[in-house]
């Protein structure tokens, strides 16, 4: 039977805790582990340079620049690359990909020139603050792992979202993040995607675990959380480009959830 690895066994600290790990291909340890394995936990393997291959679930796929693997807990691994290989790799528990809406329906993208730098961005500021492993730093290390995901989630998700229920669950979310787009009422946005309040409540419990209400809200102070960290704008830019009519609403409300001002928020975590 083959066995399976926590992130703390992989990173040879079996008494600790760990819910997320980033790191450089180039830097990071080989981990003592019996090949091929099973891990506990989601990982990103992103490649800007190298060649080899990459199996999972006894599926080889070709390393190429620009290709990024995506494992999902239970599948197995192995791989093989040549010394040359360069980029980055993150790995976190199933626990926060589950609380931050986290899938990987496909084994792996390809990124495109376009979204190198943002997404180089992003890993270098991960690898950073999981460095300084510091507890302040969790809340802005979570923002980071989301806004990951938002930059590749319609790669891993195009053509795979078939079913009728999953399409408007992700239309919804579309229609919530559009810039010009203010936030209304549920009965407003179940009427342009053609449906009932009721049904519109009933997608987003099954996919998402909370009302459509607060999925809005959610999804809102989520990006608030990312437009503070890696943009310049102003609190009240801000509160308008997401919908919010009164900026003093939208700073009562991100308190609220992230217990501390949207200026705090920024001045604690945007070193």
């Amino acid at each position: 039977m083959l066995k399976e690895y926590t992130l703390s066994d992989l990173l040879l600290l079996p008494s600790k805790h760990i819910a997320y790990y980033a790191e450089t291909i180039e830097t990071m340890k080989e981990p003592e582990v019996e090949w091929p394995y099973r891990q506990s936990f989601y990982s990103v393997v992103w490649f800007v340079q190298g060649n080899g291959f990459h199996v999972i679930d006894f599926n080889e796929y070709q390393i190429l620049k620009g290709r990024m693997f995506l494992v999902n807990p239970n599948q197995i691994n192995n791989w093989s690359y040549a010394d040359n290989c360069k980029g980055y790799t993150l790995m976190f528990a199933k626990s926060l990909a589950s609380q931050l809406g986290i899938e990987f329906l496909k084994p792996y993208i390809d990124v495109g020139k376009q979204d190198t730098s943002l997404l180089q961005l992003v890993f270098e500021t991960l690898i950073k603050d999981c460095k300084l492993d510091n507890d302040d730093l969790q809340h802005k290390i979570m923002t980071s792992i989301q806004y990951f995901y938002s930059l590749i989630a319609d790669k891993v998700h195009d053509e795979v979202f078939t079913s009728k229920n999953t399409a408007i669950f992700r239309q919804f979310k579309e229609l919530i993040l559009t810039n010009d787009f203010k936030i209304q009422a549920m009965d407003r946005y179940a009427d342009t995607l053609h449906i009932s309040t009721a049904v519109l409540n009933i997608i987003c419990q099954n996919l998402s675990g909370v009302s459509a209400k607060q999925l809005v809200l959610d999804l809102k102070l989520t990006e608030a959380k990312r437009l503070l960290l890696y943009s310049r704008l102003n609190i009240n830019e801000i509160s308008f480009q997401l919908g919010f009519e009164d900026s003093s609403y939208f700073a009562r409300i991100f308190r609220k959830k992230a217990l501390l001002s949207p200026s705090l928020f920024r001045k604690k975590y945007r070193k």
